[in-house]
């Protein structure tokens, strides 16, 4: 039997068992079930949140019923058996007796019918909610350990705030530290995304602390603007050394990869392909967003750009066919008309989006995507993987995608940040109108021209001068040592005058007399091509620095912003700091930096993120801070 099984608890878990019974490992409780030929035989419900199971033949929901309870078909009330000495009973008396037996049975029969008409209201309210989540369908229960930790559903703790926080999330753990010795090359794709530092600011902007598995140290790194010099080539690579003041006896590596910039005039023409999830998830804020997201986009766009409308909820539909930006009336009056209702069909929305893309393609012209959603698709293909699929030639010949992320409420991260990432693209957030400023309106151009794809990062470390190392975040796009080579291996997609920030941690050999710390190589395609490129620059130690101090303000702001990654994610690392510490690292910065407002902003989440987080040291009995060995190589979280 195929279940889809979703459950609306933090960190519940789904077992077979050897006796063929499914176990829910949830929250504050148990549930063991078995299929039976009356169906779903549920016990040990203890206090039980909303959970609901489903499967082809049958829907089940439950909620709080007594300890050790069994929910089958209620048994009927048995008259008291009387002993020998009192069997001569009138018939009055038998008569009594049967009256309470179908008493009893009645009243058993109306309760059974109340519960049922309750749990069929809360089921309907549930399935609601939990149709949304993304589908763990586990065609074999033998599969469910596989299938179900792969991405973490977080619930409200709220009984009635049930569509204020369902998020999903993937967790990819934290890189460890190497040792040269062993793996001296360190492999990844570039990344460009911004979209968890995005999000984890809107959530702290609501008196929410960001949930961890949605914390990508590179995408908060990148988050920011860098003085990074540019260079003649496709990209210009900076790097500087300093001591760490987060991990005694270490230092940091700071390597900046950047593009040409280029200005609106400079810009290739686009033909874009704006999909619109208008799904009944989307209404109130979450459309109204979508709505100024896109008039936004499309007022700072050129008379030669062209643009298209393609809407989906249950099905997918052509709102408005390419039109030319000159006539942004007709484009402004297609967006102020949508509306949300219905499921979630992202599969044919966006396929129908890349056939309209298709059509509208010219060579040497900006050939996008850029798909709004909160990304909680429920009809049809849920996965990325599966939604993919079916644009992967539209992906190959140079029709790239943007996903923009919006929604307070029901949200799929996951969803989002793997279709950019494997459909030649980028990932954005957006919770509020500042969020639209700075990405349709600052970094347009950005957004719009793609100046590299594929592109990759190898950094190979000179075994003599560093003795080991550790990178903060990049573990989804962490690739083996071929991958670099390989052409047919995915990598990130670059656009013009963006940049893309590397920071390790090094252990560096003492008294080492080697000139030369590291080679950093970057390989990348141009947009249109297949060709690999490759670019190597060699790192030598005089780019390190005695102290602190003496770092650039842009090494310490991405640090900053890194330490700040690391204690939302909770790391093992981060115990060794506090928030005033990374307080202490902004002041240092000079004062056109500490008055920049990403700047401002970023000390002002700071200051949210402390107020709110009172977590507990999760290391601390097994590694006591006071004896922490700083060489130490800690396990995968």
């Amino acid at each position: 039997v195929g279940f889809s099984c979703n459950c609306l608890l933090k960190n519940d878990k789904l077992y077979q068992n050897n006796d063929k019974t499914m176990t829910i490992q949830a929250t504050r409780t148990s549930i063991i079930f078995s299929l039976t030929k009356k169906g779903i035989v549920m016990r040990n419900l203890n206090k039980l949140a909303a959970f609901a199971i489903t499967s082809s033949l049958l829907v089940a929901s439950c909620t709080t019923t007594d300890d050790q309870s069994e929910t089958t078909q209620p048994q009927e009330q048995q008259p008291t058996i009387k002993s020998a000495s009192t069997q001569k009973e009138t018939a009055s008396d038998i008569k009594a007796v049967e009256v309470r037996r179908v008493q009893g049975s009645m009243a058993v029969a109306q309760r059974e019918k109340l519960r049922k008409s309750k749990l069929a209201a809360a089921h309907s309210q549930r399935m609601a909610q939990s149709s949304a989540l993304m589908g763990m369908e586990v065609a074999n229960p033998n599969q469910a350990n596989d299938c179900l930790p792969e991405c973490i559903i977080h619930a409200p703790n709220e009984k009635n705030n049930l569509r204020s926080t369902y998020q999903i999330f993937k967790k990819y753990g934290v890189n460890p530290t190497l040792e040269t010795a062993n793996q001296p090359i360190s492999t990844f794709s570039m990344d460009v995304d911004s979209g968890s530092y995005q999000l984890a600011a809107d959530m702290l902007k609501r008196n929410t602390l960001p949930r961890v598995e949605g914390i990508r140290i590179e995408e908060f790194i990148n988050a920011f603007d860098y003085n990074y010099n540019e260079s003649k080539d496709v990209f210009g690579v900076s790097a500087q050394v300093f001591p760490s003041p987060y991990r005694q006896g270490y230092h940091v590596l700071h390597v900046g990869v950047q593009t040409k910039k280029l200005t609106d005039s400079e810009r290739n023409p686009s033909n874009l392909v704006l999909v619109a999830d208008i799904s009944g998830s989307m209404r109130g804020n979450n459309l109204a967003m979508l709505k100024q997201a896109f008039t936004t986009l499309v007022s700072q766009l050129n008379e030669q750009d062209s643009v298209s409308i393609v809407t989906y909820n249950n099905s997918a539909n052509v709102t408005l066919p390419a039109t030319k930006v000159m006539n942004k009336s007709e484009i402004f009056t297609a967006i102020n008309n949508l509306s949300s209702s219905g499921g979630t069909n992202a599969e044919q929305g966006i396929k129908l989006a890349y056939q309209q893309a298709e059509k509208m393609y010219l060579p040497g012209f900006n050939n996008r995507v850029i798909l709004t959603s909160d990304g909680m698709a429920n009809v049809g293909s849920t996965s990325p993987e599966g939604i993919l699929k079916k644009i992967t030639d539209s992906k190959n010949k140079g029709i790239f995608l943007t996903t923009v992320g919006v929604g307070t409420g029901n949200y799929n991260d996951h969803l989002l940040e793997q279709l950019a990432n494997k459909g030649n693209g980028n990932y954005l957030y957006i919770g509020d109108y500042k969020d639209i400023q700075e990405n349709f309106v600052d970094g347009l151009t950005s957004e719009l021209q793609t100046v590299a794809k594929d592109a990759k990062v190898q950094v190979t470390f000179n075994k003599r001068s560093v003795n080991s190392y550790r990178l903060l975040g990049y573990e989804n796009r962490a690739l083996k040592t071929e991958d670099f080579t390989d052409p047919n291996k995915d990598g990130g997609e670059i656009g013009a005058g963006h940049s893309v920030t590397v920071i390790y941690e090094l252990k560096l050999n003492q008294n080492t007399k080697d000139n030369q710390l590291a080679e950093v190589a970057v390989s990348y395609k141009k947009p249109m091509g297949n060709k690999v490129h490759y670019l190597k620059k060699s790192i030598p130690t005089k780019v390190i620095t005695k102290t602190l101090s003496q770092a650039s303000p842009d090494s310490k702001l991405s640090l900053a912003a890194s330490a700040f990654a690391e204690k939302l994610r909770h790391t093992f690392w981060s115990r060794n700091y506090h928030y005033d510490d990374i307080k202490v690292l902004i002041n240092s910065l000079p004062l056109q930096y500490r008055q920049q407002a990403q700047v401002q902003d970023l000390q002002k989440l700071i200051n949210k993120a402390q107020q709110l987080d009172n977590r507990a040291d999760l290391y601390e009995t097994e590694f006591p801070l006071a004896d922490i060995s700083f060489d130490r190589v800690p396990l995968l979280d």
